[in-house]
């Protein structure tokens, strides 16, 4: 079953399921559709705006998979803007477009992420993945984790958000329908950078990030 959603299409924003994207609306067509959206069922979907955008025509072309995301904080400035908070409850494709208030709106269909085959596998691999993130940050500084319990798609995109992936790369990711899928991404690419920290711990000054290059 489809929906209709406004789209938001920005150049390098990928807005991965249960994340937090701060926003800050300026211009008066996205105004709209957040004033819209407000009024509504408070969802706007993020889509990444592809390589060549700046020399397209309008409407730029976007990605066809995006994130969903429903505005959980919103503060109306004096002079119109907005800033808002979002958080990603669902992944989406784009199957029809069309306009509405100079702003983009989507006919989309919901994608619903492929889950474990067996709870215990999906235990041992969440445990791999959060035990070699921890030894992580003992070598490279990066934020922890939330402290709060996390669904398994939760936690692969907030490993995902800290793990330094360009932009393309979290689009990559977000268009991964397999739960197992993402975590052997997340984890090949931690066993990486594992291997080269041990690699270069004998060698390395104090202060060099190993992850840095």
């Amino acid at each position: 079953m489809t929906r209709r959603i406004p789209l938001f299409p920005l150049p390098g924003v990928v807005l991965l399921p249960g994340t937090l994207l701060p926003l800050h609306i300026f211009e008066p067509r996205y105004r709209a559709m957040i004033a819209a959206a407000l009024e509504g069922d408070r969802t706007i979907g993020m889509a990444m705006l592809k390589p060549g955008w700046e020399a397209s025509e309008e409407p730029p072309e976007i990605y066809p998979v995006g994130g969903a995301g429903e505005i959980v904080e919103s503060e109306p400035l004096e002079d119109g803007r907005y800033n808002v908070i979002l958080v990603g409850r669902f992944r989406f494709r784009v199957v029809a477009e069309s306009l509405v208030d100079a702003y983009r709106l989507g006919e989309v269909e919901p994608i619903a992420s492929i889950p474990f085959s067996d709870p215990a596998e999906q235990d041992r691999v969440v445990s791999a993945a959060v035990g070699l993130f921890a030894e992580m940050r003992g070598h490279i500084e990066l934020p922890p984790l939330p402290s709060e319990p996390m669904p398994a798609e939760r936690l692969s995109s907030e490993i995902a958000l800290r793990l330094r992936y360009e932009p393309g790369e979290l689009q990559e990711l977000l268009e991964t329908d397999s739960l197992a899928s993402r975590f052997e991404t997340l984890i090949g690419r931690m066993a990486q950078w594992h291997g080269r920290i041990r690699f270069l711990a004998p060698f390395r000054l104090a202060g060099i990030d190993p992850g840095s290059n």
